[in-house]
């Protein structure tokens, strides 16, 4: 039975149909055929007889392929050349990406060579006329547009034309990937779910990758990254969103009101906020706008003290009840790329900090309200309701996610007076193992340092303007070195210093191309209208501040390759020390080459601790030296111990508490807790203990949880079933991955948005 659409083309007279190579019946034209012997350069009579045969000749369900081939035939006996001409007309047909299908011109080959590469005409009608040949020979009924592409690039190569070829390659991505991303899905990013949005995202990340190691990077670039000597965080981001981290600036907002287009040309504009309520919603909007901006992690640094002034003279329930608008926004907001929540933080102060003491305070319609050391009670009430809202959970019992909250201990804070406010922070510690704490106290902290996300941040020691430094700006990009490739081409220490120059010098060519780009597209190309607009003559976003980091994985498998023996051994971590100040001495003379801002980070390898490793056990063979097993290879993570390592908490701080002042673009200390509920006055002691007698400026005490979904249970530890009803299949799993908490995955599966490698490293922890 023919379907419906072949039915409602049929003629309704009774007349020969022809069927068209699309499936669809259409009534015989002879004026079709007619028109098409003319155009090949027949004359009209011979083209009114040969309609008139193949006419006699048809019938009813005739394919236009015999027609065509009739024609041919008959043309053949008239003109040879004229016959020819007609066949590659027609035979040649072109599905094009503007979904059209047109026949085959040559001309238009040469036309995208000369306007897309460069080439000269002559050249370019070369190619185009070798190429036609070679589509002649083919019997297909439809070239493609990326299938004539293809055969022109393999032209180039065969010419040895290989700049052209890079410049005329076709991006794209195989049938076969996206089937797999949308019956599998991808694990590269744990904060993502498996749905249309994440498909449309990778399909395009995709493309923009090779785009970036195709258009923007040199070969020598790509290569280094494609092979494992470095790897280029954020390629899919390259071209477009060139920007990594950033920290906000809320009082911004309270004096200007909000453009979320940046333009408030596409949207509402709102006016300086005038209640609290409306200041929470537009912390949330700030967030969400900047995303389309911004290729990672945002925050807000002394938001409580920023916000302590909308709060003077309200009661602590209407307080709180805005607090928890605005933390629920955060984690419900799906509206990131690849429909996931935004990626944020929120830096918390227990009390006003003595540098803020005397700065002008703004408040509703962003009017001068006295300076934030008189609402030094309403920051201790916004900070202790932000923390009850995160112990509480959400309506299910779960942690919320979002946003990272970072809680800044200063020299005051560390007094009785504040008890109760750091006892209550080390209960949510206790519970769920999300909060952060930022330590103020040793000699390489000045005023102010934030954090942006899984461990990026900033401090006030690149102008020593706390503002300046520490506020509209971030960390612009990062590169990771693969710091065990050093030691497999290694001979001696010399030679590790030789490879690690060639790695950084590497690093720091991708890292001036990126700033390029992100100038180009704040200013040129006005593709980041959020961040570039501007107050008092001041774009919002200060890039001359931002900072440019070298990061690194695997210095402990490194040291065991080389010495024999891992960050562990005291002798071996001194060569680990002096790799890490060989790097901050490149950045530092870096700085004073180019007066821009270089940093040193222990990078958040979500997926590079992995990739590095699996690269180099193809590459090395046995030589190579990882954690996990042949399937699941992994490098631990920047300078820590390894997650299995039996050192007692004390001796893996004094291990890692060294690597933190040298790594003051990003770093964290991980304390993983057992399976038991942890004391909360247990933590607080050893935060304490942390804060006063170590160089640690940032760490989390974080717990492996599962979650009930069918009976709404929490519990501590990773549980194959549920201890209340004994579901099995419906327990979720959640733990911090390389900075975070997310979900794992489920007890059955382990599977979740966790690569192999990290899934392997998690069954490796060694809990407290």
């Amino acid at each position: 039975m023919k379907d419906a659409r072949i039915i409602a083309a049929l003629p309704t007279k009774a007349e020969n149909c022809v069927l068209k190579n699309n499936g669809i019946f259409e009534k015989f034209s002879h004026e079709k055929i007619v028109k098409s012997c003319i155009l090949v350069g027949s004359s009209v009579w011979t083209a009114e007889k040969i309609a008139s045969q193949v006419a006699t000749s048809s019938y009813d369900g005739i394919t236009t392929k015999e027609i065509k081939m009739w024609v041919y035939e008959s043309l053949k006996v008239a003109d040879p050349k004229m016959a020819e001409k007609y066949m590659k007309t027609n035979q040649l047909r072109v599905r094009t990406t503007r979904d059209t299908i047109e026949p085959f011109d040559k001309s238009k080959i040469a036309k995208t060579l000369v306007v897309e590469t460069g080439a000269s005409p002559e050249l370019a009608d070369k190619l185009a006329t070798e190429v036609f040949k070679e589509l002649s020979k083919l019997e297909v009924d439809y070239l493609t547009a990326p299938m004539i592409r293809e055969m022109v690039n393999t032209k180039l190569v065969e010419h040895g034309l290989e700049t052209i070829r890079r410049k005329y390659t076709r991006l794209g991505i195989p049938v076969y990937n996206i089937t797999n991303l949308i019956q599998n899905g991808s694990r590269d990013n744990a904060n993502m779910i498996h749905n249309p949005e994440t498909v449309h995202k990778y399909v395009a990340d995709e493309a923009l990758k090779q785009y970036a190691l195709l258009n923007i990077l040199p070969p020598e670039l790509a290569d280094a990254h494609m092979s494992g000597d470095i790897h280029i965080h954020d390629l899919e981001f390259f071209a477009g969103r060139p920007l990594n981290c950033l920290q906000h600036d809320l009082r911004f907002f309270i004096k200007n009101g909000l453009k979320v287009d940046g333009t408030g040309d596409h949207t509402s504009v709102a006016g300086p906020p005038n209640h609290i309520e409306t200041l929470m919603n537009h912390s949330g909007e700030i967030m969400l706008a900047a995303q389309q901006n911004m290729s990672g992690g945002q925050s807000m640094s002394l938001w409580n003290v920023f916000v302590a002034p909308f709060a003077a003279g309200l009661p602590y329930g209407k307080v709180k009840q805005a607090v928890q608008m605005f933390i629920y926004n955060l984690n419900m907001a799906y509206a990131a790329r690849g429909s996931q929540v935004p990626f944020t933080s929120i830096n918390l102060e227990f009390t006003v900090p003595d540098f803020l003491q005397d700065e002008p305070a703004y408040g509703p319609k962003g009017q001068l309200v006295g300076t934030y050391g008189d609402f030094e009670d309403e920051t201790r009430i916004l900070q202790k309701a932000f923390t009850e809202t995160l112990l509480e959970g959400d309506s299910d019992g779960k942690p919320h996610l979002f946003p990272n909250t970072i809680y800044a201990l200063r020299k005051e804070v560390l007094k009785d007076e504040f008890a109760d406010d750091v006892g209550l922070v080390h209960e949510l510690s206790a519970k769920y193992g999300t909060a952060y704490f930022m330590n103020m106290l040793p000699s390489y902290r000045g005023n102010m340092a934030n954090y942006m996300g899984c461990r990026t941040s900033l401090s006030d020691n690149w102008t020593g303007d706390w503002e300046k430094d520490c506020l509209r700006t971030g960390n612009l990009a990062y590169v990771t070195l693969n710091l065990p490739r050093l030691a497999y081409q290694s001979r001696d220490d010399e030679e590790i210093f030789e490879y690690l120059d060639s790695y950084l010098h590497l690093a720091e060519e991708v890292l001036m191309l990126r700033r390029e780009q992100a100038l180009n597209c704040l200013n040129s190309y006005k593709l980041l209208p959020f961040l570039s607009q501007e107050s008092e003559k001041e774009c919002y976003y200060r890039v001359e501040n931002s900072t440019m980091s070298f990061g690194f994985v695997g210095l402990n498998e490194m040291l065991l390759s080389h010495c024999g023996v891992g960050i562990e051994d005291d002798g071996a971590r001194k060569l680990g020390l002096k790799v890490l100040q060989y790097i901050n001495q490149r950045a530092d003379e870096l700085k004073n080459d180019n007066g821009l801002r270089w940093s040193v980070l222990q990078t958040p390898a979500e997926s590079t601790a992995y990739r590095f490793a699996m690269l180099d056990k193809e590459k090395f063979g046995d030589d190579a030296v990882t954690q996990g097993d042949e399937q699941a290879s992994y490098y631990t993570n920047s300078s820590h111990v390894p997650v299995n390592s039996d050192v007692n908490m004390a001796e893996k701080i004094r291990i890692e508490e060294k690597f933190h002042e040298l790594t003051l673009g990003g770093h964290i200390f991980h304390a993983f807790m057992g399976e038991a509920h942890s004391d909360p006055q247990s933590l607080m002691s050893l935060t304490n203990k942390i804060a006063k007698n170590s160089d640690i400026g940032f760490w989390a005490y974080s717990s492996a949880l599962s979650f009930c979904i069918k009976c709404k249970t929490l519990m501590k530890g990773l549980q194959s079933n549920c201890a209340s009803c004994g579901e099995e299949k419906e327990v979720e799993w959640y733990d911090r991955i390389t900075g975070y908490v997310q979900q794992v995955g489920r007890s059955k599966s382990a599977s979740g948005g966790w690569n192999p490698g990290k899934m392997k490293e998690l069954g490796d922890r060694r809990r407290y």
